[in-house]
């Protein structure tokens, strides 16, 4: 009896050094994954050529949410370019331009300890944003009106009830069009547009009901396509942002490239609702335009009647 007594006390306490040398290992790679990280590209206004990023002997490609590190050296190479970077985990910003060119990115502008967490989903939602916004082959004019928004889904898309503005684009027909948005047999707003994208009055939206949205062009072609208007508490919710210092726009577009991945696509309307109103914040936009040009187009269904 003495000596099973004495088995399951070192049991215990192997147990407890197990754990605890298994919480050490997570740390140490949690801190590894950010040890040379120091924040990301946020926005440009020349072409990809007009700079230079070097890592060691290795070229960074210039794009928007690309992950950059200590010691890298940052160059702009015309008069009238700039860069902005996102450092200290996007607690600070820079601005290169060519009279602070080369930039060199220090080690006093590391990701802190204290962001691992929040550090490590960023650059996860950075390699899901990338993805998203992936270039498409662009096809000529079509005469079919197209809103991937509301017909690339395997479910109808949800929608959160609210009094809301709403925000839509599609693809093809013939300009002017005429934009309809109906509950049942009610038409509810109405607008003109001259382009491919609108923004419609507000409207209320109320919870578990259906919801129409009609566009016609100036040759009669028409599309019609639905959504599903649902309650707040059924949307997927992460809060890893909740209490960072991240900016709105930084903070809102990778809470929508979270959200659009989610339940099959049954939020990417609602993701495009987010980023859609974001007209100065070039990722923002980006992932606009992949959301509504459908970007894992495949053969779905959605409501139609």
């Amino acid at each position: 009896m003495f000596l099973n007594i004495r088995w399951e006390i070192n049991i215990k306490r192997d147990l407890k050094i197990m754990r605890i040398f298994g919480i050490l290992l997570f740390i140490l790679w949690s801190v590894n994954l950010v040890a040379a990280d120091a924040g990301w590209i946020n926005d440009f206004n020349g072409d990809p050529d007009s700079y230079l990023i070097k890592r060691s002997t290795e070229t960074i490609p210039t794009a928007v949410f690309t992950v950059l590190q200590v010691g890298d050296i940052v160059s702009v190479n015309t008069s009238q370019s700039f860069i902005e970077l996102y450092l200290n985990g996007g607690e600070k910003v820079v601005k290169v331009e060519q009279k602070n060119s080369p930039f060199t990115i220090t080690e006093d502008a590391q990701v802190p300890v204290s962001a691992n967490e929040l550090w490590i989903w960023m650059k996860e939602r950075f390699g899901d944003w990338h993805k998203l916004t992936q270039k498409l082959a662009v096809s000529g004019s079509s005469n079919t009106i197209d809103m991937p928004l509301l017909s690339n889904i395997e479910e109808p898309v949800s929608l959160i009830a609210k009094d809301r503005t709403l925000y839509l684009q599609w693809g093809g027909g013939q300009t002017p069009y005429t934009v309809e948005v109906h509950k049942r047999f009610d038409s509810l707003a109405s607008k003109s547009s001259s382009t491919t994208m609108v923004k419609m009055d507000t409207v209320k939206f109320d919870a578990n009901s259906s919801y129409r949205i009609k566009v016609l062009d100036s040759k009669g072609q028409s599309f019609m396509g639905g959504f599903k208007v649902v309650e707040l508490t059924t949307m997927p919710v992460n809060n890893t942002t909740l209490n960072s210092k991240l900016p709105i726009e930084v903070r809102r577009t990778l809470q929508a490239t979270w959200l659009a991945k989610q339940n099959n696509g049954r939020w990417i309307f609602e993701a495009y609702q987010q980023v859609a109103p974001l007209d100065n914040y070039q990722p923002a936009k980006l992932l606009r335009d992949a959301l509504a040009h459908g970007q894992n187009k495949q053969n779905r269904r959605g409501i139609r009647g």
